[in-house]
């Protein structure tokens, strides 16, 4: 392949990445402004991100076709839909025509996320080194300066609609011009014929997937609730609110800045273990007490730890089904993205009953069980 096609792709889905994080932190930033817009409980704006999932988990088995006949180039034109529902959060009659768009972005969402990572695994592939953790850094980096200036947008009393639409109109603009020049892939016709329903892991792929099933959960409650965390429990302002967010995002993308150095150094499934303990590690500080600082120290090294985990896992898929990328990262999301579903729902139960700072030991629970299946497939490894 051309060093200046590949430069140029890098660049592009680069690009993408970062855009993703910024339209994801954006959306995530006013969930407090949704709060007050639908006059929804914990409980009702759970449903926000599980309607997404709902949504994302349904287009699964029919991403993996579509990529193994069209390639992720083309799918990715699914992103002008995902950038084009953004305003329409702000427009919704009541709270169920609101879980019905996130519905429909969950699939616009989904698609993208699968069409996105395997390009950039293709990228990898031809580079003959690992870079896909650089390219999930520049998401979390789109995700703090999402989160950033979302406060600025609220210091000024921007209206919901107001910020969302100028925030579309400048990621369509990115989109167009870097989706140009992502990679061109050709499918294969053995993996075209495979059967188009419904696509369940086996073997190693399954227990892949069940790393990624709570990871999903993991990395999803921190980004979709920290800013709701950070305003119920730490006490601070709708306008600061974000800013939990802002230091996860920040951490998460210098942990993937240094995630290609850390692989190319230690095996994979050492790297996929060791993150999920340092994860379990900044879980439990940040619920150790409602204090500010201690919160944030917790989101910070959170943030360190599941840096790498998300890479690790995509990487591995795709070398779980070496002849398309594509169909194992659609597999393994066909079960990791059902997460979701257990995620939003029972923090939003548990914080309705209880707390939210009760609902991030749950959280912590999951990552303990995460750690002791990255243990186990770190021992398989080694046989």
């Amino acid at each position: 392949m051309d060093i200046t096609v590949k430069k140029k792709a890098r660049i592009a889905i680069t690009a993408e990445y970062f855009t993703i994080g910024f339209i994801f932190s954006t959306l995530l930033s006013r969930f407090p402004a949704l709060i007050e817009k639908y006059q929804l409980s914990d409980a009702q704006l759970s449903f926000v991100p599980f309607s997404m999932s709902v949504g994302s988990l349904l287009c699964m088995p029919l991403c993996g076709y579509l990529l193994s006949k069209y390639g992720s180039k083309k799918i990715s034109v699914v992103g002008y839909l995902h950038i084009g529902l953004l305003p329409l959060f702000a427009l919704m009659p009541n709270m169920y025509f609101l879980y019905a768009l996130c519905i429909l972005f969950g699939v616009a969402m989904g698609g993208m996320d699968v069409a996105i990572n395997t390009n950039g695994l293709l990228l990898e592939r031809s580079y003959k080194r690992p870079i896909i953790s650089l390219f999930h850094a520049f998401f979390y980096i789109g995700m703090a300066c999402g989160s950033l200036l979302s406060i600025l947008f609220l210091l000024f009393h921007a209206s919901l609609l107001l910020h969302l639409s100028i925030i579309s109109l400048i990621t369509v603009v990115i989109f167009y011009f870097s989706r140009s020049y992502f990679l061109q892939e050709t499918p294969k016709k053995t993996v075209e014929k495979r059967k188009r329903g419904l696509l369940l892991p086996k073997g190693i792929l399954l227990l892949i997937a069940l790393i990624a099933f709570c990871g999903r959960i993991i990395e999803g409650s921190i980004s979709d609730w920290s800013t709701v965390y950070m305003n119920n429990i730490v006490q601070l302002s709708f306008v600061y609110a974000p800013i939990g967010l802002t230091i996860y995002a920040i951490f998460l993308s210098v942990g993937r800045f240094f995630g290609d150095r850390v692989r190319s150094t230690f095996r994979d499934e050492q790297t996929l273990f060791y993150s999920c303990l340092i994860t379990s590690v900044g879980l439990a500080i940040m619920i150790s007490t409602s204090g500010a600082a201690t919160t944030i120290i917790g989101l910070f090294v959170s943030g360190l730890g599941l840096s790498n985990v998300v890479p690790v896992i995509y990487s591995l898929a795709g070398k779980a089904t070496p002849e398309s990328p594509g169909l194992g990262l659609a597999t393994v999301n066909t079960i990791s993205g059902t997460g979701f579903f257990f995620g939003p729902a029972i923090i939003g139960f548990i914080a309705e009953h209880y707390s939210l700072r009760v609902s991030f030991s749950y959280v912590l629970a999951l990552c303990v069980v995460m750690s002791c299946l990255a243990y186990r497939y770190m021992y398989s490894k080694q046989q």
